[in-house]
């Protein structure tokens, strides 16, 4: 029997994040609201030094099976505290002119323990919890600028999509458990496996429930064709808020994602096989075709980073499509490295809008002649997003997940040959945003900044998380084998039970 201080020592910091979100409840109504973020950013510190100092062993079940600490759920939750972290430090100077200002920081730690609570979710009802605990607080932060249309705006649209989306989900969710009687993950994998060894499992219902159940995961990642909502919420939401919709938040989708297709439905990996590469295709094409046309427009930045978001969702759904255990390993290579260099870009954007007040593309123009510094670390972010290697982080995570998916066979070569031509369009629209800053005359916007060139920002905390992005991406280019060794040893963690079996509509 488990102790009380075994499931406390395990879910610490989820309890820091509680206590986090506590403080900040009681501190926003007094004069002490302005040091939430510095408490916030302590205990989550405190959570990610405790994640370091325990790693995991072997998988360990706690509270009667509905929260699993293992090797998938430990590097997403020390990704997403390392987030988390960093985007409380980038929003601290944005929200200072906000009356309701201690808010943010409740709606973040809300959203973040949802995370941390999805990701390691093993059983339905937690999985469905944790994740509109996540949808709501997201919905909620999209809306913070609630004097701003186009933050109420982005906040009504988001709510619609995401009821609908939660509801075919849920629809899903209940199928599994109409099949096995169950809600643990563990039991319904054993009951299906049983139900289609034995030749009694309902071929239609398990398609069914798995449409139902990838078209919601669709949603929450922003992938095609289920990413109607992502770029109108992306640019109508706060800058920071965007940041954490765009990396926080999508990591979370992806963690739950690898646990019900690769471990739940592994038995059934000819069925979701083609959904997969169909959404991962359409992501790659549709994102970077009009992340193109955004550039050509001159359109929003948030706008362009929606579009590239929804391309690089395309590139991690590769590996999970491919489901093996290099091309899995590679996905999450991918992820860890993209989080970094895209919430790097997005904290460059918040800096330039807090002195700004724009997202405008063309309102970048000559950025690099005021402010050199935060125009090399947007370039540094822009670079790696799009695969070039100055430093190499970016071009070594798609080199180790195009590679695995190259030698995977016909499918990986198509999906490799797709994810490599569309990697080329990218290329031309991240470095027009670099030519735009360095190259050109500088915009009125930029000749009415402070000529500060030894200055990123006027935020302190800002500066610090556009530094830590940035060196993370120059310190991931010559160490990123013991990260690659680590998504080696979760994905062969990962339950492989592929029982492929013929499926045909009835």
């Amino acid at each position: 029997m488990m102790l009380i201080k075994d499931i406390i020592s395990i879910i610490c910091p989820e309890i820091l994040l509680l206590i986090a979100l506590l403080i900040a409840i009681l501190l926003s109504t007094t004069k002490f609201k302005n040091f939430i973020w510095f408490t916030t950013t302590i205990l989550m510190l405190a959570g990610t030094v405790y994640l370091l100092n325990n790693p995991i062993i072997k998988p360990i079940q706690i509270l009667n099976g509905m929260f699993i600490s293992d090797d998938l759920s430990y590097v997403f939750r020390l990704l997403t505290l390392i987030v988390a972290i960093l985007i409380t430090l980038g929003a601290n100077k944005y929200t200072e002119g906000f009356i309701h200002k201690g808010e943010f920081m409740i709606l973040i730690l809300s959203s973040v323990i949802g995370i941390m609570f999805l990701v390691s979710a093993n059983d339905l009802v937690t999985i469905f919890v944790a994740l509109e605990t996540l949808s709501l607080g997201s919905i909620m932060l999209a809306g913070y600028a609630k004097y701003d249309l186009r933050s109420n705006e982005a906040s009504l649209k988001y709510l619609l999509n995401s009821a609908g989306a939660s509801a075919i989900f849920l629809f899903g969710l209940s199928i599994l458990y109409g099949l096995s009687g169950s809600t643990q993950l563990d039991d319904i994998r054993q009951k299906l496996i049983q139900l289609n060894s034995s030749g009694s499992l309902n071929q239609n219902i398990i398609v069914i429930a798995l449409i139902l159940i990838i078209g919601g995961l669709a949603f929450k990642l922003a992938s095609a064709p289920f990413h109607m909502w992502s770029p109108d919420v992306y640019e109508g939401a706060p800058t920071p808020a965007t940041a954490f919709l765009s990396v926080a938040s999508k990591a979370g989708g992806f963690a739950i994602t690898i646990r019900l297709l690769l471990i739940v439905f592994g038995f059934s990996f000819t069925v979701w096989q083609p959904i997969i590469i169909i959404i991962s295709i359409l992501s790659m094409l549709i994102g970077n075709f009009v992340a193109l046309g955004e550039v050509v427009n001159k359109a929003s930045i948030k706008r362009l980073m929606a579009y590239s978001s929804i391309a690089q969702a395309g590139y991690i759904l590769i590996g999970i499509a491919l489901n093996t255990h290099e091309t899995v390993s590679a996905s999450v290579f991918y992820l860890i490295i993209y989080s970094i260099m895209n919430l790097g870009a997005f904290l460059c954007i918040i800096a330039f809008g807090n002195e700004a007040n724009s997202d405008a593309i063309p309102d970048y123009s000559g950025l690099a002649k005021k402010r050199p510094l935060l125009a090399f670390a947007f370039c540094i972010c822009l670079f790696n997003l799009a695969g070039l290697p100055i430093p190499p982080a970016g071009f070594i995570a798609k080199f180790i997940l195009f590679n695995s998916a190259f030698s995977t066979g016909n499918i990986g070569i198509l999906l490799g040959s797709i994810a490599l031509i569309t990697t080329i369009l990218s290329v031309f629209y991240y470095s027009y945003i670099v030519k735009l800053m360095v190259v050109d005359k500088p915009s009125q916007i930029v000749l009415n900044m402070d000529s500060n060139k030894e200055s990123l920002g006027p935020s302190m905390e800002l500066n610090t998380a556009v530094l830590i992005s940035v060196l993370a991406i120059f310190i991931l280019s010559v160490t990123s084998n013991p990260i690659l060794q680590r998504t080696d040893t979760l994905s062969k963690t990962i339950i492989y039970t592929k029982q492929i079996v013929s499926y045909r509509i009835k």
